[in-house]
Formats: C-alpha cells, sequence, structure tokens
C-alpha cells in the first residue's frame, strides 16, 4: 500500500493530492487516508447524517479497468478476469472483518485524534492557498490589461478579444478556522495522551462512564453536521467532506469555505469560515469531554 502510493505521487502527471499522499507515505507512521466525496452507499450516512465512514477496497489491476457500469460488469467477467482465485474478494472481507472486530471488541473505540487535526489543518492551507491565488491572479491580469499586453501580443490575422477585468479578490477572513485549528490540535492531543495513558494502565471504567465515553466518540462525526447545509444544496450537511457542486463524485475539503472561494462568493466564503469553525468548535468540547472521562 505504501509503496503504490508512493508510485502513484511519482508518476507523470501524478495529481497534487497524489504527491501530497506519497510524501505521507514515504514519511513512515500511519498510512494517510483520503477523503471520500461520493459515488456509494456511504454517502446519506457520511454527508447527510454523520456517521463515521470509510471506504475500503483492493484495486489496480489492468483486467478491470473500463467495464465499471457496462455490460462487462458482471459476475462472469469478474470470476473470468478480474479475480479468478477470489484471492482479492477473501482478503477483502478478511481486512474488513479485522476492522469491525477490532471496533467492536476494544473497550474504547480506538480513534487517533491527532490525525484528524493535521489533516484539517492541510485542509485549510489548501484554502488559504487558493483565496491567495486567486487574488494574485486578478492582480496579474489587470496589470496586463492595464498595459494592453494582450492586444500587443496577438496575432494581427486572428483578433480575438482579451479577456474580462476580474474582480479585485478581496481578504476572506479565515481567521475563525485558524484559531480553531489551534483548539482542535491542542484537544486532539490531549485526547491521545489521555487514551495512550489509559491504554497503558490498569485503569477500569465503571459501567456509566464507560457508557458516556462510548456515548461522546459515537457521536463526533455528527458534531460536523449543519442542520442549514451547504449553500444551494441543503442535503449535503458536512461541513468537512462533500462531493463537488461541479465535480460529480469528486471530493470537495472545507466544501463551504472552498467552493465558495471558488466561485467568487466572497461574503459567502467568510459566513461558512465561520459555520465550519463552530462545527469544529462543537468539535473540540465533545473531545474534552472525552479526553476527561478517560482521566481516572
Amino acid at each position: 500500500m505504501r509503496a503504490k502510493m508512493r508510485v502513484d505521487g511519482f508518476s507523470k502527471g501524478a495529481s497534487e493530492e497524489n504527491k501530497k499522499l506519497a510524501q505521507l507515505a514515504a514519511a513512515g507512521g500511519d498510512l494517510p487516508i483520503q477523503a471520500l466525496g461520493s459515488g456509494s452507499d456511504f454517502t446519506a450516512f457520511l454527508q447527510h447524517l454523520g456517521i463515521p465512514t470509510l471506504s475500503i477496497e483492493y484495486g489496480g489491476e489492468d483486467d478491470d479497468r473500463g467495464i465499471y457500469h457496462s455490460d462487462f460488469d458482471s459476475f462472469d467477467h469478474y470470476v473470468r478476469f478480474g479475480d479468478p482465485n477470489f484471492a482479492y474478494g477473501v482478503l477483502e472481507a478478511e481486512t474488513v472483518g479485522h476492522l469491525v472486530l477490532r471496533m467492536a471488541d476494544a473497550d474504547v473505540l480506538p480513534l487517533q485524534l491527532t490525525s484528524f487535526a493535521e489533516t484539517i489543518g492541510r485542509y485549510l492551507q489548501e484554502v488559504h492557498k487558493l483565496a491567495d491565488d486567486e487574488r494574485e491572479h486578478a492582480q496579474a491580469l489587470g496589470s496586463l490589461l492595464d498595459e494592453n499586453a494582450f492586444v500587443l501580443a496577438a496575432d494581427p490575422t486572428r483578433v480575438v478579444a482579451p479577456p474580462e477585468r476580474e474582480v479585485d479578490v478581496p481578504y476572506v477572513d479565515l481567521a475563525p478556522l485558524d484559531n480553531v485549528l489551534v483548539r482542535l490540535t491542542r484537544s486532539a492531543k490531549a485526547y491521545d495522551d489521555a487514551y495512550a495513558r489509559a491504554a497503558g494502565s490498569d485503569f477500569k471504567f465503571d459501567a456509566a462512564r464507560h457508557k458516556e465515553l462510548d456515548a461522546s466518540l459515537r457521536g463526533l462525526e455528527q458534531k460536523l453536521i449543519e442542520p442549514r447545509g451547504l449553500p444551494r444544496r441543503p442535503w449535503f450537511r458536512h461541513m468537512i467532506y462533500a462531493p463537488g457542486l461541479y465535480t460529480g463524485y469528486g471530493v470537495k475539503t472545507l466544501p463551504g469555505v472552498r467552493e465558495a472561494i471558488e466561485q467568487h462568493r466572497w461574503a459567502e466564503a467568510g459566513e461558512y469560515a465561520a459555520i465550519t469553525a463552530t462545527a469544529l468548535g462543537a468539535y473540540c468540547d465533545e473531545v474534552d469531554r472525552a479526553t476527561a472521562l478517560l482521566r481516572p
């Protein structure tokens, strides 16, 4: 898995996402997990209800490329060309089975929250860069128009009108997200430290505290749900993950903010920066509650 991520990031034409995943895979530690967009049955659970979701699959074999949702997408094709010995099918079942047993049998749900905080930090860096790039592009275009560069550079036999001037890009107030990221990082580390101490000690929970801790951890993801939903598509209510409005299955992270910047809806970007920060603040409140329950 780690080798595959590194090779995908090295390949010619690799996406920026694959390059980042390759760097994380090369750094060691836990394997990075990509964000979920849409295109499968998990969509309603994650993006509408806020139920934690993990899509696990094995792939990369050339013999199955191009058959999805075609006449060849059949059991006969699968047993002849896709996985004749059912090696991948058995491995998939074993992988999912071990994960389910690990979660079901754990005294405390084995969540690692520091990784989530680091991931949110990466998403926020991307949003900052997106806003800065939009601003720099508008300024560069304005300079070219002011200097009549497009007319001077044009082929006189093929007259093409210059692009229209873009509106100056204001500075979007992302401070609420910057501030909540600091708190999320601190809360996540405190929880992971408390979890490690509890796992390495003989401390036993009484039934009432155990039940309360389980309920708190189960409800974490639902804190990231905003009842109003995303702009122009209120059914999608998750403030961290959503399929893009114009990308089909493709995921957008921090979607309320990111897509508003992409669509030059500057007031909306600031509004959803605050809304998303509020959701993350509620997430931190629940993490802090769980941390307190973990301590003797």
